[in-house]
């Protein structure tokens, strides 16, 4: 058995799900058992296919308390019914800790039942925007204690990989990147996002922001930026997060700025193409974002749509490498004069050039990095190709 540890309500996990069924598709386990946290109006017990499932934990004390102290002690209460979970389960191989803040029930697991440890973070987790003073600092102490008890890191690019072997003089830390899983090889316009706008004139020109709405990504630079645009240039933000509100208010006031609620998963690509520019502004506000590699610019990609991306490490090196887009300093004045400068011309001649790259930026071509984490543990990997 496989586990995999997030301390979320695992409603909207791709990453851990394309990890999931990875590994059972080429049989590296065969179960497969997703711990995250309990909310009531979720099922405790979840079944994803025939060999994974997802378990849902509440504390196990503590639940009825309030304010700062209580919150402490559900915490507690959870690792702990979570650690009892570990402890009843048969055949545990191995453990995957997609967070710093559950990596001591993967260290605890290994010491008690003597199974695997993979740390895969998701991002350069002790340098995020809420870890600050007293917080960041004891995460790091944590994070370096805790990280060479690790039988494989693994992180969502190079950047960050080479961050944490100079920080923590690790050996080897495994790069897989977070990209979409996508099935065809072009995706053409629907005419969905269009339709939900109300825009229809071939003219009028959509960019498109998808994901979460909160501080450090940009939101008031385009609100500043599309407020002086033509009225044919359409911001649409397309998500969800604590700036719903400010776009919404923005919405009333500007006809060509939009916000659409997030969608179903399976339901981002059919909307993604129609937009003419893919937008991934993300602000310097802390180094988690300077190195990030955010998933849509692969899912713009995937859909034939042009990037225009923040002039960072990993995002200017996809641009340069796949020249599927445009860089940007993240400032009012340096956008506008960005997008003033791109025509219609410019959108079609990238367009082009995506849909007819050899390169396919998708979670397929992410699988070969995967398996390799677990055949250096010693797990087989029955078939490099796909068992049916």
């Amino acid at each position: 058995m496989n586990v995999h540890i997030y301390p979320s309500y695992f409603t909207n996990e791709s990453r851990i799900l394309r990890i999931v069924e990875c590994l059972g598709k080429y049989r590296v386990f065969n179960e497969f058992l997703i711990i995250a946290i309990f909310r009531k109006d979720l099922p405790a017990e979840e079944a994803i296919n025939d060999n994974s499932r997802v378990t849902r934990i509440a504390p196990a004390f503590g639940r009825t308390i309030t304010g700062k102290l209580g919150h402490v002690i559900k915490a507690v209460g959870w690792y702990v019914a979570a650690f009892r979970k570990l402890l009843s389960l048969p055949g545990l191989q191995c453990v995957n800790c997609h967070s710093l803040s559950v990596l001591p029930l993967g260290v605890l697991a290994k010491w008690f039942l003597k199974c695997k440890l993979v740390y895969d973070t998701h991002e350069l987790e002790t340098e995020v925007v809420s870890s600050r003073g007293l917080r960041k600092r004891l995460a790091k102490i944590a994070e370096r204690l805790m990280i060479g008890q690790c039988d494989a890191v693994s992180v969502v690019n190079h950047s960050i990989a080479q961050w944490y072997k100079e920080q923590y003089k690790l050996g080897k830390v495994a790069v897989v990147r977070n990209m979409p899983k996508v099935q065809q090889r072009k995706i053409a316009a629907t005419g969905k996002l269009r339709a939900l706008i109300g825009v229809t004139g071939p003219e009028e020109r959509i960019y498109l922001y998808q994901g979460l709405l909160t501080a450090g990504r940009g939101i008031p630079i385009l609100l500043d930026v599309f407020r002086q645009m033509d009225a044919k240039q359409h911001l649409v933000f397309m998500g969800y997060g604590d700036m719903e509100s400010t776009i919404s208010a923005a919405a009333d006031r500007h006809p060509n700025i939009h916000w659409v609620p997030a969608v179903p998963p399976e339901e981002v690509l059919a909307h993604t193409s129609d937009a003419d520019v893919g937008l991934s502004l993300i602000e310097n506000v802390c180094l988690s974002y300077y190195y990030c590699l955010p998933n849509k610019v692969f899912e713009y990609a995937a859909c034939g749509v042009p990037s225009l991306v923040s002039n960072f490490p990993e995002m200017s090196r996809f641009i340069e490498e796949s020249a599927y887009g445009w860089t940007v300093e993240p400032g009012v004045a340096t956008v506008l004069e960005k997008l003033r400068s791109i025509d219609h011309q410019s959108i079609s001649d990238i367009r082009k050039h995506i849909q007819a790259s050899p390169v396919r930026y998708s979670w397929e071509s992410e699988e070969a990095a995967l398996l390799a984490i677990y055949s250096s543990l010693g797990y087989a990997i029955q078939d490099i190709k796909p068992i049916q």
